[in-house]
């Protein structure tokens, strides 16, 4: 009797075992997690002193009365409610959506270019990558050297070959603030669709072309929808990057503000109207994110879809 319960006591002790090692499994992943969240507190903490805390300030200054300090929507209504502000976000928005579309067709073929060519990537991207360093004053100064109407290279040149008769007044108007925008978002689009299209294999527009389709057919048939996620990536960054926009708008305004920035900031510097700007800063920042937070879930959804199929 004592041999076989000697003989069955090790098969006895096994499911303690495997739940001892579950146990330490478990524990081993429960300071792995620990790890990695400690280590995402030091930018969670520059996020929300940068970020959320000064987005809070401003909510809760937008819904102050600016002379009682009493809690109210007015200024919110009176935004909504103001023409002006409503046609100057309609140009936001529009200039915005404008530029993102040039962009991304602009981009894409210089993209597709550079992902399939290595030597000349190596050579191009390192001039399309000094650009993104560059604030929006150094590109409206760009913009100004350039396009000025008695002083501009481009007026100076047109005019010498006989194209124009006189200089081009387009700078302090909306068409100088696109074509510093277009410049600025052609140069995020390249980045950002090279490396996606870096990662399509040319195989797949090889297959096509095997099939019967021409080269320009299998680039939208086959590259284009694989390139998908980088084109929603990068127009929600170019719009985002147009409508909050300040500096550009400063230096390349003419007398009717085309953008939303330059009215939040009248209001808030010239007319002392804090919780007023306050209120449509709060408007603007809604809209970016929203953007942003729509391309998000339209790439986790994508992604989904891509991954079921």
């Amino acid at each position: 009797m004592n041999d076989m319960i000697t003989s069955h006591s090790p098969g006895l002790s096994a499911p303690e075992d495997d739940n001892e090692g579950r146990r330490t499994a478990r524990r081993r992943l429960g300071r792995e997690k620990l790890f990695y969240r400690l280590l995402t507190v030091p930018a969670l903490g520059i996020i929300s002193l940068v970020a959320i805390v000064p987005m809070l300030l401003l909510l809760v200054g937008s819904l102050r009365e600016q002379r009682s300090g009493a809690f109210t929507l007015d200024n919110y209504l009176n935004t909504l409610g103001n023409g002006f502000f409503m046609r100057t976000l309609a140009t936001t928005i529009a200039m915005a959506g404008g530029v993102t579309i040039v962009s991304i067709f602009m981009a894409l073929p210089l993209a597709y270019l550079l992902a399939r060519r290595t030597m000349l990537r190596n050579i191009i991207m390192p001039i399309i990558t000094v650009p993104r360093m560059l604030p929006f004053v150094v590109i409206g100064y760009a913009m100004i050297l350039l396009l000025a109407p008695m002083t501009g290279v481009a007026n100076r040149v047109l005019m010498s070959l006989g194209i124009l008769d006189q200089p081009a007044f387009i700078l302090f108007d909306w068409p100088g603030q696109a074509i510093a925008f277009g410049y600025n978002g052609v140069v995020v689009a390249t980045a950002v669709l090279t490396g996606v299209l870096m990662s399509v294999d040319p195989q797949l527009e090889d297959a096509a072309v095997s099939m019967g389709a021409n080269r320009l057919r299998a680039f939208f048939a086959v590259t284009v929808p694989l390139a998908i996620p980088g084109i929603i990536a990068a127009s929600a960054l170019i719009f985002t990057s147009v409508v909050t926009a300040y500096a550009i708008p400063v230096m390349l305004n003419g007398r009717v503000p085309y953008m939303i920035s330059l009215l939040i900031s009248a209001n808030l510097l010239t007319l002392q109207q804090q919780n007023l700007a306050y209120a449509q800063a709060i408007i603007v920042s809604v809209l970016a994110i929203g953007v942003t937070a729509t391309g998000q879930i339209v790439l986790s959804r994508y992604g989904q879809r891509g991954g079921n199929q």
